[in-house]
């Protein structure tokens, strides 16, 4: 793909990382305090769906009152960056493909959790689902493997994610894994197949460890307080997408020379 091409996905992942944010801000209680009145009234505390433009204002209304760190709003513009940049990727290292439209799509879920998990430590049950169906519809269509490989893949991922709470949980006493982390599965599951959802899943632990450590390390996180798992995830997962069949073969070419 040319670099125009390039830059116009680059243009679309900016227009589209804006609806992102107006959905994952929903799930974001900060804002409560900013704009009650665009909160129902029967308790809940889901943020109606108000455009990019209302929740820009909104933000640096937030931070004019300081009753928002400026980083938490400075996040939601990182996010949009890295989505924008994501896009162009996306269509660098696809091409002109139908796999980009699944590739599209799984950025679009993933950088939705990861501001939720980021803000209140939650993968929303609506997103998950809606990702799960988008990935039927279009692991119908454009399936690179047998479709039964990404039906396997959504349970064998989520079973095994599922294994590792209960384990954790026995051995520390207490909840290890989030229920939203272990649904999710199911639909990086459906994107990715067996092969790469087992070494994404390895590659989310892998980066959990290091981000929990260096967290620590630096005084960010106390020992023993829950870390969002989300971001580790969606890392994890696009770089089995992208890098996961180069490190497998690099993998077993080392066992071969031993």
């Amino acid at each position: 793909m040319t670099a125009p091409y390039i830059l116009v996905f680059a243009l679309l992942g900016l227009l589209v990382s804006g609806f992102l944010s107006a959905i994952a801000i929903q799930w974001d209680t900060t804002f409560q305090s900013v704009n009650p009145q665009a909160y129902a009234s029967n308790k809940q505390t889901k943020q109606r769906f108000f455009g990019l433009i209302l929740i820009i204002k909104k933000i640096m209304s937030g931070i004019n009152q300081r009753k928002i760190k400026p980083s938490l709003a400075w996040r939601y513009a990182l996010g949009e960056l890295i989505t924008t940049v994501l896009f162009a990727h996306a269509a660098y290292a696809i091409g002109w493909q139908l796999e980009l439209i699944a590739v599209l799509f799984f950025i679009c879920i993933l950088v939705i959790i990861v501001q939720t998990d980021l803000t209140d430590m939650i993968i929303p049950n609506k997103v998950v689902a809606a990702g799960v169906i988008g990935a039927v519809m279009i692991r119908l269509f454009v399936h690179p493997l047998p479709l039964l490989h990404y039906g396997i893949a959504a349970l064998v991922g989520s079973g095994a994610l599922l294994l590792i709470a209960v384990i954790g949980s026995w051995i520390l006493k207490k909840e290890t894994m989030g229920g939203g982390d272990i649904k999710l599965y199911v639909f990086i599951g459906l994107i990715l197949g067996v092969k790469l959802t087992l070494l994404s899943l390895f590659l989310a632990s892998l980066f959990g460890l290091i981000g929990g450590l260096a967290l620590i390390a630096t005084g960010a996180q106390a020992r023993g307080k829950t870390i969002p798992f989300g971001p580790y995830i969606a890392l994890g997962a696009l770089a089995a997408y992208y890098w996961g069949n180069g490190l497998i073969e690099w993998y077993l070419s080392l066992l071969s020379f031993s």
